[in-house]
């Protein structure tokens, strides 16, 4: 049985956001949640920071962090998104690099990842660099060390590659077994090893090429045991899989698996928790070592050098392609989500017309980037810093790499110049190659990547490189959507978010709202210049002016709106550059002149063509607009709809009663009137009683959910379920801040009464509370516990 096991998670997310506004929006699929990211969140990112181990009663005994145990890399562009919307499990994830340090001699088990996960063999020399530099730095501002280790995405890798990374500093990286085509010992004899063929219980060096004598580690996982894992099921039971990876493997080295990171809970429910039993239990009786690459390396150096297999072109090689990396460049038969008929065809234009925008970004930044910078490249390497602290680094960055002292629109163009480039490295994100089609979501997000780079171009005032783009995008086609083009035109100008359409945004929700005086919005920073709102019956008209600063690139645009509100769902809005003032206010007063004594259509007209012509309506409106205004327009209808469901059913409530009690079964349209009816009651009467404890107060509540079991209604409890999630929760904690029977007893009283609501409440962070609370002999804490379906061992674990 082997003595040492590393298990490695490949912890990736493409970046989701729109590269306009910086927000991920909404993502079809994904549902419940409101996109991939957080559905793989609530799967597998969370659940692996707080693992549960449950006893034979399915009571949790213990709660883990399984990344004290994996070795592990995030993506830079995920944890990102990490820190931004779910700090807490971000800081865990530190947290666990901290502790396994701790744990084995200095060694965590984080390790880098290649920025934004490119194919870094079909990358230009300076995007490899660049990709290598950016997560480095990213890895050292975010776990406060130096990174030991870098993942490449997809494992691609080829002479190149490897010295970036020796170049860099960086020790190890991991790859594939296919990847190694034959090995020696340090001045010895070459033998065969592709195929597989290599003993992967070992670590081996490879040496650059220019005969320095600097070399870095690679760990070859073993593929079969990988495989079991990602594709056959070998997380059924945590004994079968602790067997599956050690059994029969030699005593003396290590057996290493690499798999995604999300195949622990989102490939497969409940990976998490098999992971946590396994290796915090079953690896201890079964004398087996868990550790990480730098750990096991520091004891264990290579003893045997490699050479890589470049794969069938001799580009280089990766775990995810039989063939090197033709699946990112050319319809290699290397397909997922493929159908009879299909082809890749599209993936070498698609790649040929981003290869073209990206060489005519880097005349341009080269040619423009001397202006400002005193070496624009490396001002491109060091931009990492400025993104991750923005505040802070901007005068340190100007310091070390202006030509000339940069303010005003020097300092905006050369800014304008940096996020070119970083969109440009951005398009080249591996997943928008990886799969069936050129329609699939992954690679229209690589050409909305595309589209701000264009953008850059013509904010710079340079000529637009789109025809030409064009002209090699046209040849991808998909397999079902037409054409590299059509494709980009239905997806950037779907998500583009031009300064105008920020005020438009601005100016319709304040048709309906009350708005701050300035604030943050999808990438700029608002002020209101002007802003003056009439009403006359159901109508309201806004107009003014409004300033928007890139807070990206200091790029200010003012523009001048005037939107109209006609009742209902009518919007109406036109937006223009800011003219100068004189000549604004005289065409804002005409249109308050004819407002509202002139005709609809005359008004509209007029509207048009004093601030014209661009027209944006409801259906321009920004992620979270969209649903703030339709909450503020849509209630009363909603409120309308509802009412009238209710007298019909409480019109006819005896007449159903009595047909259910003689065994009549409802048309589905008297069933669907009780249902929402009862369903929209219910969520009420615990609304208005969120703030009380005490259970009598959900008397009518209890009431209705009876009555819906009693006539076999189904209501959505979902609302109701997640409301009192928060509710027990913060009873919770008050309860464990203020020990005592009342309190203790609130929040079980709480737990009970959701029983007899037929709520299915999510109770995880009430247990993770309770364990993870400062110690307490209290005895109605056991109570508690138990209602929350803790263990008693749990209880005796809890604060420490």
């Amino acid at each position: 049985m082997a003595a040492s096991l590393i298990i490695h998670g490949h912890f990736y997310q493409p970046p989701r956001e729109n590269p306009w506004i910086d927000q991920v929006e909404r993502e079809p699929g994904a549902e419940p949640f409101h996109d991939w990211n957080e559905r793989i969140f609530f799967e597998c990112y969370r659940p692996n920071s707080y693992a549960r181990i449950l006893d034979d009663q399915g009571r949790v005994e213990r709660i883990v962090n399984n990344y004290i145990h994996l070795s592990f890399n995030f993506g830079p562009t995920l944890l990102s998104w990490l820190e931004h919307h779910h700090t807490i499990t971000y800081g865990r994830i530190l947290a666990a690099d901290r502790e396994s340090a701790r744990r084995r001699r200095g060694h965590g088990n984080a390790m880098a990842q290649a920025y934004n996960h490119a194919i870094l063999p079909l990358c230009n020399a300076r995007d490899r660099q660049t990709q290598v530099k950016w997560g480095l730095y990213d890895f050292r501002h975010r776990f406060g060390r130096d990174a030991a280790g870098l993942w490449l995405a997809e494992t691609a890798a080829n002479h190149e590659c490897l010295e970036v990374l020796i170049d860099a500093g960086v020790r190890f990286t991991v790859l594939s077994p296919y990847q190694a085509l034959r090995v020696r010992p340090f001045g010895g004899t070459w033998r065969e090893a592709s195929n597989g063929r290599l003993d992967s219980t070992r670590p081996y060096r490879y040496f650059h090429r220019n005969g320095s004598g600097r070399y870095v580690d690679i760990f070859f996982y073993d593929g079969p045991r990988s495989k079991s894992i990602a594709f056959e099921g070998a997380l059924a039971t945590s004994r079968g899989f602790l067997d599956n990876l050690v059994g029969g493997a030699p005593s003396n080295g290590v057996v290493t698996v690499a798999t995604d990171g999300e195949t622990y809970g989102h490939h497969f429910k409940f990976g998490d928790r098999c992971l946590a039993h396994a290796l915090e239990y079953e690896a201890q009786q079964l004398g087996v070592e868990v550790t990480n690459f730098g750990a096991y390396l520091e004891q264990h150096p290579p003893t045997e050098e490699v050479e890589l297999w470049l794969g069938e072109d001799g580009l280089g090689s990766s775990w995810s392609c039989a063939h090197g990396v033709g699946r990112w460049y050319r319809d290699c038969g290397c397909n997922t989500g493929s159908r009879e008929g299909w082809n890749q065809k599209w993936r070498r234009p698609l790649r040929e017309s981003l290869d073209y925008l990206r060489d005519r970004g880097a005349e341009l930044f080269e040619g423009r980037g001397a202006e400002f910078f005193n070496d624009p490249w490396a001002a491109r390497d060091d931009y990492i810093q400025l993104l991750l602290e923005p505040e802070a680094g901007l005068r340190g960055f100007l310091e070390r790499h202006q030509r000339r002292p940069l303010s005003g629109e020097a300092l905006t163009n050369a800014l304008t110049l940096l996020e070119l480039q970083r969109h440009a490295m951005l398009m080249y994100t591996s997943c928008g190659w990886f799969f069936a089609d050129l329609a699939g979501i992954e690679p229209r997000q690589i050409l909305k990547y595309a589209g701000r780079v264009i953008d850059c171009f013509e904010e710079l005032g340079e000529k637009t490189p789109l025809p030409a783009f064009f002209d090699r995008l046209g040849e991808a086609r998909s397999n079902t959507d037409g054409s590299g083009v059509d494709i980009y035109r239905r997806t950037v100008d779907s998500a583009r978010v031009s300064p105008r359409r920020v005020a438009a945004h601005l100016a319709l929700t304040s048709l309906v709202d009350n708005p701050d005086e300035t604030g943050e919005l999808a990438g700029w920073t608002w002020n209101w210049r002007e802003l003056g709102r009439r009403s006359s019956g159901r109508m309201t008209l806004a107009t003014g002016r409004v300033e928007l600063t890139s807070t990206s690139t200091q790029r200010v645009h003012r523009s001048a709106f005037a939107a109209l509100h006609l009742g209902g769902v009518d919007f109406y809005c036109v937006a223009r550059d800011w003219p100068d003032d004189v000549e604004l206010h005289a065409r804002i007063g005409r249109i308050h002149e004819a407002f509202p004594t002139s005709s609809l259509p005359a008004l509209l007209r007029l509207v048009a063509h004093e601030l014209g012509p661009e027209e944006f309506g409801l259906e321009h409106l920004l992620p979270g607009g969209k649903e703030h205004v339709s909450e503020l327009v849509l209630g009363g209808l909603v409120r309308r709809f509802a009412e009238q469901y209710a007298t019909m059913y409480e019109d006819h409530q005896r007449t159903l009663d009595m047909l259910q009690s003689a065994g009549f079964a409802l048309p589905k349209e008297l069933t669907a009137a009780a249902e929402f009816t009862l369903g929209r009651l219910f969520e009420e009467e615990i609304r208005q009683q969120r703030e009380s404890q005490d259970p009598a107060a959900y008397r009518r509540a209890v009431e209705i959910a009876q009555r819906v079991t009693e006539q076999g209604y189904r209501i959505d409890r979902t609302a109701s379920s997640r409301l009192f999630e928060h509710m027990i929760t913060h009873s919770v904690h008050i309860a464990l801040a203020r020990p005592s029977a009342q309190s203790l007893g609130a929040a079980r009283d709480l737990l009970e009464l959701a029983d007899r609501l037929g709520l299915v409440v999510n109770l995880e962070r009430a247990q993770e509370a309770v364990y993870f609370a400062p110690r307490s002999e209290h005895p109605e804490l056991e109570l508690l516990a138990q209602a929350l379906k803790l263990s008693p061992v749990a209880l005796s674990r809890h604060g420490t």
